[in-house]
């Protein structure tokens, strides 16, 4: 027999937050299931048909090897994250050795109170033009937190922030864990050969900066409003839809904050709004005072077009 524990929170009268877990008795050894459910696809335009018939396998032994090792030691009772990796190959060379582009994305159900609404909030969203590799068909590819290898290093560093943002929606700082994980491997990542695909370069995107700012207590700002805006922001809309809306302002406007703060070129808020643009303007149609959206551009400049179309919507 084995006793599964559920926790989640409710607000009072008094707008306090009440954690209240709900005891369930299994009469069965519990089952650790692999957390991930990517799909992967592979884009090889660009590269030689020699090299193409190379990776003809590629796209199979990458999504069974992000799909099939158990990443946490945690229970998540049997809910998988959906995420996607689009895989678009830049060069090949003649001793195995690739350069790609990476799009990676996950999302989580939005919730009506404790049952999924039908709906996806889409999490992270990152495009990374940096992954060096050396791959054959058929290779062994062994998961090994302690040792950097650029092939299976990427992907462990991306499941490890997918696993740790997705918890962080749910639970303030419950990421942590993971993205250590992270920090880990990018530092492991920098003293190596492949270190420069890691470093971003005159303000770009860099796998090393955008853990550092994740693990930097001066951004801790970030990952709290991170968790106001999906636990007391998207999943209160159904249920509470202006107390919702006002919870998602103050967060945009809260991650927004920290470009004047930290770094105006932070990668922690611009991974944010690239994935959280459309859903934000989405959601902000049924406020009825339409200046809403010129506070969203003021936190968002890089997306003022989208902003500007929704606010001219009814």
């Amino acid at each position: 027999m084995s006793i599964f524990s559920y926790e989640f929170y409710s607000c009072g009268a008094n707008g306090m937050k009440t954690l209240i877990v709900v005891c369930c008795l299994v009469f069965a050894f519990p089952t650790f299931a692999q957390e991930l459910n990517c799909d992967v696809t592979v884009n090889m335009d660009n590269i030689p048909a020699a090299a193409r018939d190379n990776l003809r396998t590629f796209k199979t032994d990458i999504e069974k090897y992000v799909n099939n090792i158990r990443w946490t030691d945690e229970d998540l009772g049997g809910e998988k994250i959906d995420c996607s990796l689009s895989i678009f190959f830049l060069t090949a060379s003649a001793n195995n050795s690739y350069t790609a582009q990476v799009v990676v994305v996950s999302q989580r159900p939005v919730y009506k109170g404790i049952d999924k609404s039908g709906k996806r909030s889409q999490i992270l969203r990152i495009s990374d033009d940096k992954w060096e590799f050396l791959y054959v068909p058929g290779q062994q590819m062994a998961k090994d937190d302690f040792r950097f290898e650029p092939l299976t290093s990427f992907l462990n560093f991306y499941a490890y922030l997918i696993i740790g943002f997705d918890l962080e929606t749910y639970t303030e700082m419950s990421g942590s864990r993971y993205f250590q994980k992270a920090n880990n491997i990018a530092t492991q990542a920098s003293s190596s050969a492949y270190g420069k695909d890691w470093q971003g370069t005159s303000g770009n995107y860099g796998k090393f900066g955008f853990i550092d700012e994740l693990m930097n207590l001066k951004y801790q700002q970030f990952r709290f409003a991170f968790f106001q805006y999906h636990f007391d922001g998207i999943d209160l809309l159904a249920t509470e839809q202006q107390k919702g809306l006002e919870n998602i302002l103050k967060a945009v406007e809260s991650i927004a904050e920290l470009r004047q703060k930290q770094n105006p070129r932070s990668f922690l808020v611009w991974a944010f709004f690239n994935a959280k643009h459309l859903e934000i303007s989405d959601a902000f149609l049924t406020w009825p005072d339409r200046s809403v959206y010129d506070r969203l551009i003021a936190a968002d400049q890089a997306n003022q077009k989208t902003y500007e179309d929704y606010r001219s919507r009814r």
